[in-house]
């Protein structure tokens, strides 16, 4: 009989448990996750429209603050994504960059359609208008590092513009998965003139290495003045490429005064 009642309370517990996962929406279990594993002192809170999402912030650890370099991980991640995000909020604090990291909105169904990227697109615009808030608290400029289809929304949002633009915008990855869409990424790019380094991987899906060199060409044709498109070995999770990513950025922005 008590190995009957503990198998109950098991199933019981267990069920319970399976119940409120299932509950949960993609960006509050990332959150949960997050909330689990980082430091108290590096997670805040934001509030936009009566809802709230999670901030990672990290302050400069040099005599002198160059800015606030915002992080916006792509709609499938979070704001310490393995893939570079983690890496340069950390890391960029040595360079003189106070960093804030966004948890991303949650990304849209699939198949992408334009109402669905709309609505991520109206959710991303609420979130970076309040962290450009938190960042003016800061001396010093801001720029912003976006990967993935955050990176491409972002991109468009500043084509519009929707948000007040940054001293530098540096694309991880940019891609939004629709042919159509991928190639208006290009021609928002090359309408705006903000300094930009667009940085893609040898192992990027193929929505990204399809449009690099169209990128190229109309940023020449409408004479964009500041733009700069480098390619990196590998996928993007290893250190050592990870260290190559963040060389390039220190470097490229030391070359356009920042």
């Amino acid at each position: 009989m008590p190995y009957l009642l503990v198998g109950l309370l098991i199933a019981i517990f267990g069920a319970a448990a399976d119940s409120y996962a299932s509950a949960l929406t993609p960006e509050q279990a990332l959150t949960a996750d997050l909330n689990r594993q980082l430091p108290a002192y590096e997670q805040t809170e934001q509030t936009v429209n009566g809802s709230t999402f999670l901030l990672l912030q990290r302050e400069n650890m040099t005599s002198f603050t160059k800015g606030t370099a915002i992080l916006v991980p792509d709609w499938s991640q979070h704001a310490a994504s393995p893939k570079h995000i983690d890496h340069l909020r950390q890391q960029l604090n040595d360079y003189g960059w106070h960093t804030l990291a966004i948890m991303p909105p949650s990304y849209p169904e699939h198949p992408l359609t334009e109402d669905s990227l709309q609505q991520y697109q109206l959710s991303l615009k609420a979130r970076m208008e309040a962290v450009q808030r938190t960042a003016e608290q800061q001396p010093g400029v801001s720029i912003v590092i976006a990967q993935g289809s955050s990176a491409a929304v972002l991109n468009r949002l500043y084509a519009d513009k929707q948000l007040q633009e940054p001293a530098a915008f540096i694309m991880l990855g940019a891609y939004l998965p629709d042919q159509e869409l991928n190639r208006q990424l290009a021609k928002a790019l090359a309408s705006h003139q903000i300094p930009t380094l667009d940085i893609n991987h040898q192992y990027d899906n193929g929505y990204v290495s399809s449009q690099l060199k169209l990128r190229q060409q109309l940023a020449k044709k409408q004479l964009k003045a500041i733009y700069r498109q480098r390619q990196i070995v590998g996928s993007g999770y290893h250190y050592d490429e990870q260290e190559w990513v963040l060389q390039e950025i220190y470097g490229w922005l030391t070359s356009v005064g920042l």
